[in-house]
Protein backbone atom coordinates (compact mmCIF):
# COMPACT_ATOMS: atom_id res chain seq x y z
CA UNK A 1 0.00 0.00 0.00
CA UNK A 2 1.41 3.59 -0.90
CA UNK A 3 0.54 5.62 2.11
CA UNK A 4 0.65 9.22 1.04
CA UNK A 5 1.89 12.78 2.94
CA UNK A 6 0.05 15.15 4.39
CA UNK A 7 -0.03 18.54 1.93
CA UNK A 8 0.35 20.62 5.08
CA UNK A 9 1.22 20.71 8.91
CA UNK A 10 -1.99 20.34 10.78
CA UNK A 11 -2.81 23.97 12.49
CA UNK A 12 -3.85 24.23 16.10
CA UNK A 13 -6.12 26.70 15.98
CA UNK A 14 -9.16 27.93 17.21
CA UNK A 15 -12.97 28.11 15.55
CA UNK A 16 -16.13 29.37 16.06
CA UNK A 17 -19.35 27.67 16.35
CA UNK A 18 -21.47 29.62 12.86
CA UNK A 19 -24.24 27.36 13.56
CA UNK A 20 -25.68 23.60 15.05
CA UNK A 21 -28.55 21.47 14.71
CA UNK A 22 -29.79 18.22 16.51
CA UNK A 23 -31.65 17.09 13.35
CA UNK A 24 -31.61 13.37 13.54
CA UNK A 25 -31.54 11.69 17.45
CA UNK A 26 -28.40 11.21 19.19
CA UNK A 27 -26.29 13.15 16.64
CA UNK A 28 -24.77 16.90 16.08
CA UNK A 29 -24.36 19.00 13.47
CA UNK A 30 -21.76 21.94 13.98
CA UNK A 31 -20.77 24.46 10.79
CA UNK A 32 -17.78 25.95 11.84
CA UNK A 33 -15.86 28.86 11.28
CA UNK A 34 -12.08 28.49 10.57
CA UNK A 35 -10.40 30.03 7.63
CA UNK A 36 -7.57 27.56 7.49
CA UNK A 37 -8.99 24.38 7.94
CA UNK A 38 -11.59 25.55 5.35
CA UNK A 39 -8.99 25.99 3.10
CA UNK A 40 -7.00 23.34 3.40
CA UNK A 41 -8.97 20.26 4.58
CA UNK A 42 -9.44 17.66 1.63
CA UNK A 43 -11.74 14.64 1.36
CA UNK A 44 -11.13 11.75 3.99
CA UNK A 45 -9.38 14.19 6.33
CA UNK A 46 -10.38 14.80 10.12
CA UNK A 47 -9.97 17.11 13.25
CA UNK A 48 -9.52 16.73 16.54
CA UNK A 49 -11.73 18.82 18.37
CA UNK A 50 -12.30 20.16 22.17
CA UNK A 51 -14.82 22.79 23.55
CA UNK A 52 -14.46 22.65 27.58
CA UNK A 53 -11.78 24.71 29.52
CA UNK A 54 -11.05 21.75 32.15
CA UNK A 55 -8.67 19.15 32.06
CA UNK A 56 -11.73 17.13 31.92
CA UNK A 57 -11.74 15.15 29.69
CA UNK A 58 -8.33 15.67 28.73
CA UNK A 59 -8.17 13.74 25.41
CA UNK A 60 -9.75 15.77 21.89
CA UNK A 61 -12.28 14.05 20.26
CA UNK A 62 -11.52 13.22 16.36
CA UNK A 63 -14.47 13.64 13.94
CA UNK A 64 -14.11 13.25 10.02
CA UNK A 65 -14.43 16.72 7.87
CA UNK A 66 -18.12 16.46 6.33
CA UNK A 67 -18.36 19.96 4.09
CA UNK A 68 -16.04 22.71 3.85
CA UNK A 69 -16.59 26.34 2.47
CA UNK A 70 -13.58 27.85 1.50
CA UNK A 71 -15.01 30.93 0.33
CA UNK A 72 -16.86 31.85 3.43
CA UNK A 73 -14.42 30.24 6.10
CA UNK A 74 -16.83 26.91 7.05
CA UNK A 75 -16.44 23.58 7.64
CA UNK A 76 -18.61 21.13 8.81
CA UNK A 77 -19.00 18.27 11.39
CA UNK A 78 -21.84 15.75 12.14
CA UNK A 79 -20.80 13.85 15.48
CA UNK A 80 -22.22 11.11 16.93
CA UNK A 81 -23.40 12.10 21.10
CA UNK A 82 -21.80 9.14 23.00
CA UNK A 83 -19.87 9.85 26.11
CA UNK A 84 -18.58 12.73 28.06
CA UNK A 85 -16.96 15.00 25.50
CA UNK A 86 -19.34 14.63 22.97
CA UNK A 87 -22.02 15.22 25.74
CA UNK A 88 -20.20 18.43 25.81
CA UNK A 89 -20.11 19.59 22.82
CA UNK A 90 -23.58 19.18 22.80
CA UNK A 91 -24.49 21.89 24.89
CA UNK A 92 -22.68 24.48 23.23
CA UNK A 93 -23.88 27.26 21.36
CA UNK A 94 -24.00 29.44 18.17
CA UNK A 95 -20.65 31.64 18.90
CA UNK A 96 -19.17 28.89 20.98
CA UNK A 97 -15.23 28.71 20.96
CA UNK A 98 -13.11 25.21 20.21
CA UNK A 99 -9.69 24.21 20.27
CA UNK A 100 -9.10 22.48 16.62
CA UNK A 101 -6.11 20.42 15.55
CA UNK A 102 -6.20 20.14 11.80
CA UNK A 103 -6.40 18.72 8.94
CA UNK A 104 -4.94 15.66 9.83
CA UNK A 105 -4.91 12.35 7.80
CA UNK A 106 -4.11 11.76 4.39
CA UNK A 107 -6.32 12.58 1.36
CA UNK A 108 -8.73 10.22 0.00
CA UNK A 109 -7.75 9.91 -4.06
CA UNK A 110 -10.80 11.07 -5.89
CA UNK A 111 -11.41 9.33 -8.50
CA UNK A 112 -12.37 10.99 -12.12
CA UNK A 113 -15.01 10.05 -14.47
CA UNK A 114 -15.89 6.77 -13.07
CA UNK A 115 -18.98 4.89 -11.22
CA UNK A 116 -18.39 4.48 -7.41
CA UNK A 117 -20.89 3.12 -4.46
CA UNK A 118 -20.89 4.51 -1.01
CA UNK A 119 -22.05 1.72 1.67
CA UNK A 120 -22.37 3.60 4.76
CA UNK A 121 -24.11 2.96 8.23
CA UNK A 122 -24.94 5.68 11.15
CA UNK A 123 -22.68 8.25 11.70
CA UNK A 124 -19.90 6.13 9.33
CA UNK A 125 -22.09 8.72 6.33
CA UNK A 126 -20.12 11.63 7.55
CA UNK A 127 -16.87 10.59 6.53
CA UNK A 128 -17.41 10.47 2.80
CA UNK A 129 -19.77 13.54 2.37
CA UNK A 130 -16.76 15.43 1.49
CA UNK A 131 -15.67 12.68 -1.06
CA UNK A 132 -19.07 11.90 -2.62
CA UNK A 133 -19.36 15.88 -3.52
CA UNK A 134 -15.85 16.52 -4.96
CA UNK A 135 -16.18 13.01 -7.08
CA UNK A 136 -19.43 14.25 -8.38
CA UNK A 137 -17.63 17.34 -9.02
CA UNK A 138 -14.75 15.49 -11.12
CA UNK A 139 -17.33 13.78 -13.04
CA UNK A 140 -17.78 10.66 -11.38
CA UNK A 141 -20.96 9.11 -10.78
CA UNK A 142 -22.10 8.32 -7.29
CA UNK A 143 -24.22 5.94 -6.05
CA UNK A 144 -25.08 5.69 -2.43
CA UNK A 145 -26.58 3.33 0.01
CA UNK A 146 -27.47 4.65 3.32
CA UNK A 147 -28.25 2.05 6.42
CA UNK A 148 -29.45 2.81 9.59
CA UNK A 149 -31.14 1.40 12.44
CA UNK A 150 -34.49 3.14 12.03
CA UNK A 151 -35.29 6.61 9.88
CA UNK A 152 -34.23 9.18 12.79
CA UNK A 153 -31.00 7.72 12.59
CA UNK A 154 -30.21 8.53 8.72
CA UNK A 155 -27.72 11.19 9.40
CA UNK A 156 -25.96 13.23 6.17
CA UNK A 157 -29.08 11.86 4.31
CA UNK A 158 -29.91 15.40 2.42
CA UNK A 159 -26.05 16.09 2.10
CA UNK A 160 -25.49 12.83 0.36
CA UNK A 161 -28.35 13.15 -1.73
CA UNK A 162 -27.34 16.51 -3.32
CA UNK A 163 -24.07 14.52 -4.07
CA UNK A 164 -25.34 11.19 -5.55
CA UNK A 165 -26.91 10.15 -8.55
CA UNK A 166 -29.08 7.82 -6.66
CA UNK A 167 -29.63 7.81 -3.13
CA UNK A 168 -30.82 4.49 -1.85
CA UNK A 169 -31.95 4.64 2.11
CA UNK A 170 -32.15 1.11 4.17
CA UNK A 171 -33.61 0.89 7.33
CA UNK A 172 -33.48 -2.47 9.81
CA UNK A 173 -37.02 -1.25 11.40
CA UNK A 174 -38.47 -0.78 8.07
CA UNK A 175 -39.36 3.07 8.79
CA UNK A 176 -37.96 4.11 5.62
CA UNK A 177 -36.36 2.74 2.38
CA UNK A 178 -35.50 -0.74 2.27
CA UNK A 179 -36.53 -3.10 5.12
CA UNK A 180 -33.49 -5.09 5.35
CA UNK A 181 -30.11 -5.62 4.97
CA UNK A 182 -28.29 -3.26 2.38
CA UNK A 183 -25.70 -6.00 1.25
CA UNK A 184 -28.66 -7.74 -0.44
CA UNK A 185 -29.53 -4.89 -2.86
CA UNK A 186 -26.08 -3.32 -3.23
CA UNK A 187 -24.74 -6.79 -4.61
CA UNK A 188 -27.65 -7.22 -7.53
CA UNK A 189 -26.34 -3.37 -8.30
CA UNK A 190 -22.87 -4.20 -8.45
CA UNK A 191 -23.43 -7.28 -10.15
CA UNK A 192 -26.01 -5.38 -12.97
CA UNK A 193 -24.18 -1.88 -13.24
CA UNK A 194 -20.44 -2.89 -12.98
CA UNK A 195 -19.24 0.02 -10.84
CA UNK A 196 -15.67 0.71 -10.50
CA UNK A 197 -15.04 1.02 -6.64
CA UNK A 198 -16.39 0.74 -3.70
CA UNK A 199 -16.41 3.01 -0.42
CA UNK A 200 -17.62 1.99 3.24
CA UNK A 201 -17.75 3.23 6.68
CA UNK A 202 -19.87 2.51 9.97
CA UNK A 203 -20.17 -1.16 10.12
CA UNK A 204 -17.76 -3.86 10.22
CA UNK A 205 -20.38 -6.07 8.20
CA UNK A 206 -20.22 -3.58 5.31
CA UNK A 207 -16.26 -3.78 5.37
CA UNK A 208 -16.11 -7.49 4.95
CA UNK A 209 -18.58 -7.48 2.04
CA UNK A 210 -16.69 -4.87 0.47
CA UNK A 211 -13.40 -6.84 0.89
CA UNK A 212 -15.41 -9.77 -0.06
CA UNK A 213 -16.82 -8.05 -3.58
CA UNK A 214 -12.78 -6.75 -4.26
CA UNK A 215 -11.71 -10.12 -3.63
CA UNK A 216 -14.14 -11.95 -5.99
CA UNK A 217 -12.37 -9.10 -8.55
CA UNK A 218 -15.72 -7.50 -9.22
CA UNK A 219 -14.66 -4.01 -7.79
CA UNK A 220 -11.89 -2.10 -5.82
CA UNK A 221 -12.65 -1.50 -2.24
CA UNK A 222 -12.10 1.12 0.37
CA UNK A 223 -12.57 1.58 3.86
CA UNK A 224 -12.86 4.24 6.40
CA UNK A 225 -11.37 3.20 9.67
CA UNK A 226 -12.80 4.68 12.55
CA UNK A 227 -10.83 4.63 15.89
CA UNK A 228 -10.14 5.70 19.69
CA UNK A 229 -7.78 8.38 19.21
CA UNK A 230 -5.57 10.25 22.00
CA UNK A 231 -2.93 12.64 19.83
CA UNK A 232 -4.65 12.27 16.12
CA UNK A 233 -0.92 12.63 14.65
CA UNK A 234 0.37 8.98 14.83
CA UNK A 235 2.52 9.94 18.57
CA UNK A 236 0.62 7.82 20.93
CA UNK A 237 0.04 4.72 18.36
CA UNK A 238 -3.50 3.87 20.52
CA UNK A 239 -5.23 3.38 16.56
CA UNK A 240 -3.05 0.64 15.74
CA UNK A 241 -4.29 -1.28 13.01
CA UNK A 242 -2.62 -4.82 11.54
CA UNK A 243 -1.65 -4.87 7.84
CA UNK A 244 -2.80 -7.78 6.26
CA UNK A 245 -0.35 -10.74 4.99
CA UNK A 246 2.52 -8.19 5.32
CA UNK A 247 2.70 -8.38 9.34
CA UNK A 248 3.04 -4.66 11.34
CA UNK A 249 0.86 -2.12 11.77
CA UNK A 250 -0.75 0.99 10.16
CA UNK A 251 -2.06 3.59 11.91
CA UNK A 252 -5.21 4.85 11.06
CA UNK A 253 -4.80 8.54 12.13
CA UNK A 254 -1.11 9.02 10.43
CA UNK A 255 -1.60 6.00 7.35
CA UNK A 256 -4.83 6.03 6.59
CA UNK A 257 -7.95 6.72 7.95
CA UNK A 258 -8.82 5.56 4.38
CA UNK A 259 -7.30 2.09 3.64
CA UNK A 260 -8.27 -0.16 0.21
CA UNK A 261 -9.87 -3.12 2.08
CA UNK A 262 -7.84 -5.71 1.18
CA UNK A 263 -4.80 -3.99 3.00
CA UNK A 264 -5.92 -4.10 6.86
CA UNK A 265 -7.36 -7.15 8.76
CA UNK A 266 -10.80 -6.16 9.40
CA UNK A 267 -12.93 -7.34 13.03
Amino acid sequence: MKIKNNLIKPFLTEGRIKARKNEYTGYLDLLIENDKIAEHAMPGQFVMVRGWNSNDPILSRPFDIVQVDPANGLFRLVIKITGEGTGLLNVLRSGSRLVITGPLGNPVEVPHGEKIVLLVRGVGAAAVVYLAESAKNAGTEVYTFLSASAKNRLVCRDYLKNASKDLNIITDDGSDGYHGDARDILERFINKSKPDRIYTCGSGRFARFADEQDRKGLIKGFVFLESHMACGMGDCHGCAVKKRDSGGYYLVCKDGPVFPVNSVELD
